[in-house]
């Protein structure tokens, strides 16, 4: 038997997606819409939670390499050809500051095929939780989404500062009106009132230890996902884990 140690994984090639649309989803963030062709499908099929990332070259000829999640499911791929994305506006940003001043339907991006460790496959048996604060929301989105369609139950919590900040909040509006009991939202405000007190304000883990008792049973729970700040994951996934949580993924999102 020979076993050869030193054989190259193939690198991923970069190709050419066209924007089909650029929606607005707050003050401070837009979706990104991208057509794939079908000869490409397979090329970019993935995991809910992947994400993909994007080159341009800016105009002293520096290249800006950044990756953003996708909050589209593989079903949408397969049926309609579209990878969508959520960017975060900040005003120094090198890639989303351009995404926001200049990105338009009929731009070609340079792209590369979904990467990534933070995602699932969708057992329609399991109970999932996430716990997201700001564009976090953007791969648990197609992580949530892919779940609820194959019959599989989601407990969401999701901190923003305002309604009015809340990225994809329609979308999480029409999933909860499609999926019922199935989809278990409960939207945390730091910066206005909540539904009730316990989520009203900073997810702390002295608060997260108050949801656990009063609101989420986690040992219903089969599989965490967190995506947020470092500070915020790493309190949630310290008192998940003092609760005996099984399995716990975790992402730290950058804004750029």
């Amino acid at each position: 038997m020979t076993v050869e140690l030193n054989k190259r994984r193939k690198r991923p090639s970069w190709h050419k997606l066209t924007v089909s649309r650029v929606r607005p989803l707050t003050d401070d963030s837009l979706e990104v819409t991208l057509a794939v062709p079908p000869e490409l499908r397979k090329t970019f099929d993935f995991k809910p939670g992947q994400h993909i990332t994007f080159q341009r070259v800016e105009d002293d000829g520096s290249e800006v390499r950044r990756s953003y999640s996708l909050a589209s499911t593989p079903r949408e791929l397969a049926e309609h050809g579209t990878l969508r994305l959520g960017i975060k506006f900040i005003p120094k940003g090198s890639f989303s500051a351009y995404a926001k001043r200049v990105l338009a339907p009929g731009d070609v991006l340079e792209v590369l095929p979904p990467l990534g460790v933070f995602c699932t496959e969708p057992d329609p048996g399991r109970h999932y939780g996430a716990i997201v604060a700001g564009s976090g929301i953007t791969p648990i989105l197609s992580i949530a989404a892919a779940a609820l369609d194959t019959g599989a139950t989601v407990t969401l919590l999701y901190s923003n500062r305002t309604g009015e900040s809340t990225m994809f909040a329609d979308e999480l509006a029409e999933l909860e009106r499609r999926h019922g009991d199935r989809l278990r939202l409960h939207h945390i405000r730091t910066r206005s009132e909540g539904a009730s007190p316990l989520l009203t304000g900073r997810l702390t883990p002295d608060r997260f230890r108050e949801v656990l008792t009063g609101l989420v049973d986690s040992e219903e729970i089969d599989e965490w996902f967190l995506c947020g700040p470092y500070e915020m994951v790493l309190g949630v996934k310290e008192v998940l884990e003092e609760a005996g949580a099984r399995q716990i993924h975790t992402e730290l999102y950058y804004v750029d």
